[in-house]
């Protein structure tokens, strides 16, 4: 298992790089002679996400068929757009940091840009992937997760970025900051005590099936590898990926679901399978079945993919321009029945689903039901041999972190892992392999975290009214004046 100081170092996104260029970022915006500030936030956020997200054009072109050149102008489109947000909210600091203390004017920063965040992760759907929190899984900053959840650990990296260029001649400041983020890999990996596992034993696979072959000539493929691999398997509970069975449910023969349920019911052991399913009042559903419960249980994807899942009907045209509009999938509930099996309660997440750490936390409510163990399946075929792959499973160990609780990942091309409730990495499969991962359910934290309480309350609105009122401070005290003189 990769230690924290590995793979702080050698991970796709570091907390000091994340950190250093937010500083610039900041410098840029306070910087008296530059005037092009709107523009230059505007590129660097831009180009940014256009980094973080770029291996949307694979889906598109690769698998979608759209044109190279419109899927370079959707991919710009989208992540000028979303740039957009941050330029709006960070114009409030732009246009009043004069008049703010130096104290004050990080708080105003980490206020503007966690508000963009929040509008990103919540506006039309949300896309929240790459948001600055994640940076951070593998240092100090890392221990606010369970109780300010991943956006509360961004707005405490701007803060950081913005007074390490406000104080940049004092050196005891820098130290201060950095110091415990980069101990914190050390510290941490000597004073975490040793948790066990249950003696619960689980197995996800897998299969590594090509997406332009998965529904088309590898369906049988699909099917017989994963169908033999269950029948042999010999541990309690295995997970199957996202859609792993590539046919609709309803449309498969009574003897495939006979072959399943013997393969489970005679051994004493369960499994989750990922299957397109579809229902004559509802429609289509991307959905997770238990097999081998007391009964046979459905979860269907409640936060759906635009463009992918479902597309609003003014934008079906774009939809058109490509080879994989399959239609709109039916949105489950948010809170739908968790998988109750052995003294474990499985809270389901389908794809990017995980993102949502709101969502998850809506199933904290009721105290004495709430879920003891996260299971994520996901597909990956569709983005190739990137660095999404990394992405998805430092969003799965920070989900882990928030809530304290361990995490399953069956993915059918990379990110198959195993990870415990503090976020550390157990075990993970080798990416783009055909193969399974064996191992113990980790052991869960009973007590329920603050993040959990209050976002299972309120969801993200606290920290909508906290940088709202950040801002809106911000601009009174240039309105009125409140301090003398501008401050310098």
């Amino acid at each position: 298992m990769a230690t924290a100081a590995n793979r702080l170092w050698s991970s796709y996104a570091n907390g000091f790089i994340q950190i250093l260029g937010l500083t610039i970022l900041y410098a840029v915006i306070t910087d008296n002679k530059e005037k092009n500030k709107i523009f230059l936030t505007w590129l660097f956020t831009t180009l940014w996400l256009v980094g973080s997200v770029w291996w949307l054009y694979i889906a598109m072109h690769q698998f979608g068929g759209l044109h190279p050149v419109l899927t370079v102008v959707a991919l710009l489109l989208l992540c000028g757009g979303l740039a957009s947000y941050y330029t709006a909210t960070v114009y409030v600091l732009i246009s009043t940091y004069r008049y703010i203390p130096k104290i004050g004017r990080a708080w105003v920063f980490a206020a503007c840009w966690t508000f963009a965040e929040l509008a990103r992760a919540q506006w039309w759907t949300g896309f929240p992937w790459a948001a600055i929190g994640y940076a951070q899984v593998d240092t100090s900053l890392s221990l606010a997760a369970p109780w300010l959840g991943v956006y509360g650990v961004g707005f405490l990296s701007a803060v950081i970025s913005a007074l390490l260029w406000e104080y940049q001649g004092k050196i005891k400041i820098i130290l201060i900051f950095s110091l415990p983020m980069a101990l914190y890999p050390i510290i941490n990996s000597t004073l975490t005590a040793e948790v066990k596992d249950t003696d619960i034993s689980v197995t996800l696979l897998q299969g590594n099936i090509k997406q332009d072959e998965k529904f088309n000539i590898a369906r049988q493929e699909a099917v017989k590898w994963y169908l033999t691999e269950l029948k042999a398997n010999e541990s309690t509970l295995v997970v199957m990926p996202e859609t792993a069975i590539p046919y609709i449910k309803e449309e498969l023969p009574k003897e495939f679901w006979t072959v399943l349920r013997e393969s489970t019911e005679l051994e004493n052991k369960v499994a989750i399978i990922g299957i397109p399913t579809k229902d004559e009042l509802k429609g289509y559903g991307n959905s997770a079945i238990g097999i081998g419960f007391n009964q046979e249980l459905q979860y269907d994807k409640y936060h759906l993919v635009p463009f992918g899942e479902f597309t609003p009907n003014i934008l079906r045209w774009f939809t058109r321009l490509m080879n994989v509009d399959f239609g709109d999938f039916n949105k489950g509930d948010i809170n739908q029945a968790l998988f109750h099996w052995n003294g474990q309660r499985m809270a389901m997440t389908i794809c990017y689903e995980d993102l949502f750490g709101e969502d998850l936390a809506v199933r904290f409510k009721e105290e004495e039901n709430a879920p003891t163990l996260f299971v994520n399946i996901s597909n990956i075929g569709w983005f190739g041999d990137t660095s999404v792959v990394g992405q998805h499973v430092d969003i799965a160990r920070m989900r882990s972190l928030e809530f304290k609780r361990p995490t399953l990942r069956a993915t059918n091309s990379g990110g198959t892992a195993i990870i415990a409730a503090n976020g550390e990495i157990v075990s993970q499969l080798s990416p783009y392999v055909r193969g399974k991962l064996t191992g113990h359910i980790p052991a869960t934290q009973k007590e329920i975290t603050f993040f959990a309480r209050w976002a299972g309350k309120w969801g993200l609105m606290p920290l909508w009214i906290l940088t709202s009122c950040v801002m809106l401070s911000a601009l009174l005290i240039k309105r009125f004046n409140l301090f003398s003189e501008s401050v310098k």
